[in-house]
């Protein structure tokens, strides 16, 4: 009978150390170990069978945190780059991991549909609010062997309350800085009886506030004036059991939002962004003997409507325009996950997607009307097989994904031009139909020495496809003019990673993670060495999308979670990413080669602290954050300082219907000043009562 042959460190494990870690943690409770994940595999697994980086974040500790917004929850999360520099008043977040810039680059899901827009990869976060998801999961590195588009960095799933009683809800009411009140209420009900039949659900969320002036006081004019914003949204779910084995799901969201910009000169409501979305959902689910059947198709719409008004500092001239943009996504997503054995499981399907974007611009101060419009076509397959050895203690994990994509219906119309756009003549250009073609394989490995400890080793492809933004959008942008370019192709991530699980004595646990992502034809924002006359006081430099040829990526985090008493919490990661551009073909025209850059808004060092403390008089919960400082643009010509902050969460039930909680951001009311010049909200304080039936 042969011998089985070991690697020499797992044989070194075996012999010397796990029996002294085996004593130790004989005892150690496995609840954590035993949580399912949905996200990963795109169906229920035990998080200690992913070969994989895996954060999950429930309902009760969302609770606890001192947050606004959704995305504000991510703040705590390793390696996840949070960027809502000015708090509520934000339009949107920007929400970024593993060291790359750009929140396409990220896939965020809702209930198992994509929220990112195929025109610009954005996300609008104000769809749901806080007090409406059951949990958050988050998944590390490239996985676009099983997702596709934009989960080249990983993906963020946000999974919706799910109603437990006959009747159930709950009705809120707050108010705090700058004016700032609101209310909220979410009620459901769940009308099940021997696996058979209704649920429903309804929530509603409304906020407004009076803002404040985002210009430093040293830099401010007659036409700075305090941001504001008036939000709402509203959701409806309906769902339908057939039997224990079958289930239908039909959900509608929709967010309506006013934001003022903080600038006003003749118009009544000066600059202001006001945004409408859309997005109808149906889920099916079952089960056919050992083969898990899931099937959604969403319609995702979004109406942009942003006004702007300015007077040249140099020139005096007044300026008035606006932006309307209609942008839509509609798709069918369907996968299998079939049990060929106790050991072996196959995940295997098809996605289908279609966004369109139709953009008009319009000067009123002169005659210009610019209008930008395409289509991105994407259909996906993927198949992917798991098998367990050594009694479950490997497990080995392969697959692989072809994406198909295709442009068409680009187009650039130029209206009655003047200097004010740029453009010199009027013309209609067509842009020609192209396509390509991604495949996205993954190989990971997973080792259990122990009960919760573990190590891991993955190699994995992610790619982002171009937006239609950058594919057919020619006018003025912030730093200058936009060129499209209608052979913009998309870009890939080769990531490498290892990883480890440690959890001793019941009370802590440490997650250390290390990798390298080696970039392909990334897309990035250059300058092309020219400029152009817009009218403005000095000439515009021209920008353009360009597939940059290598960056490198080279990373590591770490998560502490150490329970030091039963209702007493201390959580801690470090994340470090040193991103640069590793190589760069640099065209003639462009002023600078970008050859060992750094990538722009990307911190190289994150701290996060959090102290959670359950107890009879008051719960309190304290966030750190500390972020580096990280670059403004492409040419690392400007740094933007290192900042952190502290927040800090007081809640209490009285009794089993009423809850009040106070929360404070920023509590030692630090300024930073964003990308764009402008100031952070400071402190920001917000009282909050809730009765719950």
């Amino acid at each position: 009978m042969k011998r089985k042959k070991y690697p020499l460190f797992l044989l070194l494990w075996l012999t010397i150390l796990q029996p002294v870690f085996a004593q130790e943690t004989a005892s150690i409770d496995t609840v954590n170990m035993d949580e399912v994940v949905v996200t990963a595999n795109r169906s229920s697994r035990l998080i200690e069978d992913i070969p994989g980086r895996i954060e999950k974040i429930e309902a009760k500790a969302i609770k606890a945190l001192p947050v606004q917004n959704v995305d504000d929850i991510l703040r705590n999360v390793a390696n996840v780059h949070v960027n809502r520099s000015w708090g509520i008043f934000s339009k949107n977040a920007s929400v970024t991991m593993r060291g790359l810039d750009g929140s396409a680059r990220v896939l965020v899901l809702l209930d198992g549909v994509p929220l990112n827009k195929s025109a610009g990869g954005s996300v609008n976060w104000h769809l749901l609010s806080t007090d409406d998801i059951a949990k958050i999961e988050i998944i590390k590195g490239p996985a676009s062997a099983l997702y596709g588009n934009n989960a080249m960095a990983g993906v963020i799933s946000i999974i919706t309350k799910e109603p437990t009683k006959k009747i159930q809800g709950e009705v809120g009411l707050f108010g705090g800085s700058y004016k700032s009140f609101g209310g909220e209420f979410n009620i459901g009900g769940n009308l099940l009886k021997d696996n058979k039949g209704l649920s429903w659900g309804i929530n509603s969320f409304y906020r407004q506030g009076d803002g404040y002036i985002l210009v430093p006081e040293e830099s401010r004019d007659s036409t700075d004036v305090k941001t504001n914003l008036k939000e709402y949204n509203i959701g409806a779910k309906l769902g339908y059991r057939f039997n224990k084995n079958q289930k239908l799901e039909v959900a509608y969201q929709t967010s309506n939002d006013i934001r003022g910009q903080g600038r006003q000169v003749y118009e009544n409501m000066g600059d202001y962004i006001s945004m409408n979305t859309h997005l109808l959902r149906a889920n099916y689910q079952g089960t056919f003997n050992k083969t898990l059947l899931n099937v959604s198709a969403f319609y995702l719409y979004e109406n942009e409507f942003k006004q702007n008004e300015s007077i040249g500092s140099n020139s005096g001239k007044y300026k008035l325009s606006d932006r309307d943009s209609y942008k839509d996504d509609i798709g069918l997503w369907i996968n299998a996950t079939t049990h060929l054995s106790d050991k072996n499981i196959l995940t295997y399907g098809l996605d289908l997607k279609r966004g369109t974007a139709d953009v008009s611009n319009t000067y009123y101060t002169s005659t210009d009307v610019l209008t930008y419009e395409g289509t991105l076509n994407f259909i996906g397959f993927f198949l992917q097989d798991e098998y367990k050895m050594l009694n479950g203690k490997l497990v080995f994990v392969a697959g692989a994904r072809m994406d198909f994509a295709s442009y068409a219906n680009g187009r650039l119309i130029v209206e009655n031009p003047t200097s004010n756009t740029g453009f010199t003549s009027p013309f209609d250009s067509v842009f020609a139909t192209s396509s390509w073609n991604s495949f996205s394989p993954k190989l990971a490995l997973k080792y259990k020495f122990a009960r919760n400890q573990s190590i891991y080793i993955s190699c994995s492809q992610g790619f982002m496809p171009p937006r239609l933004d950058d594919l057919s959008k020619s006018g003025k942008i912030r730093k200058g003019f936009k060129l499209a370019n209608p052979d913009l192709g998309p870009e890939y991530l080769t990531n490498y990673e290892l990883g480890f699980t440690f959890q001793f004595f019941k009370k802590l646990s440490v997650e250390p993670s290390a990798y390298y992502s080696l970039g392909k034809d990334f897309q990035y924002f250059v300058g092309t060495g020219d400029s152009i006359d817009t009218g403005d006081d000095v000439p515009r430099p021209i920008y353009q999308r360009q597939n940059i040829t290598k960056v490198e990526v080279l990373g590591a985090e770490i998560s502490v979670n150490f329970q030091v008493l039963p209702k007493l919490l201390l959580s801690a990661n470090y994340s470090y990413n040193h991103s640069t551009i590793k190589e760069f073909n640099k065209p003639e025209a462009y002023e600078k080669d970008l050859t060992g850059k750094y990538l722009n808004e990307v911190p190289k060092h994150m701290v996060y602290v959090g102290i959670q403390w359950d107890n009879k008089i008051i719960n309190t919960t304290v966030s750190y954050n500390y972020i580096g400082s990280q670059w403004y643009d492409e040419w690392n010509t400007t740094l933007l300082a290192a900042y952190d902050l502290i927040d800090i969460r007081f809640s209490r039930a009285f009794g089993k219907h009423f809850y009040a909680s106070l929360s404070i951001q920023n509590i030692l009311d630090k300024a930073f000043i964003d990308r764009k010049g402008y100031l952070s909200p400071g402190r920001f304080i917000t009282g909050e009562v809730k009765f719950k039936f």
